[in-house]
């Protein structure tokens, strides 16, 4: 069953110098990310301090999210976009009415 997973944090610097290290990091990392079982990455900017963060993936698995973040690249990654250790919450689809 596949999960999202969110991701929150404060942006080390300015939104567009931060923008720069996600795109370049993103976009040679996709394909690896996909392989490793991402469905999807979104980013979101909070209007009101472009500096708070919330990144939303979908992956086939938590073991799969959780390995591929877990590797070097990607903690170097987190290390060079975040102040601190961001907060990563695993969630799973209620089966409850959306729209």
């Amino acid at each position: 069953m596949s999960v999202t997973i969110t991701i929150r944090a404060r942006l080390k610097g300015d939104a567009g110098s931060i923008k720069k290290i996600h795109d370049e990091v993103t976009g040679a990392t996709k394909e690896m990310a996909r392989q490793a079982g991402d469905i999807s990455h979104v980013v979101y900017l909070n209007p009101m301090d472009q500096r708070e963060f919330l990144g939303i993936d979908v992956w086939q698995s938590a073991e799969q999210a959780q390995a591929f973040a877990g590797t070097p690249q990607i903690q170097e990654f987190f290390g060079n976009m975040f102040e601190g250790a961001p907060e990563v919450k695993i969630w799973t689809e209620s089966g409850w009415n959306k729209w």
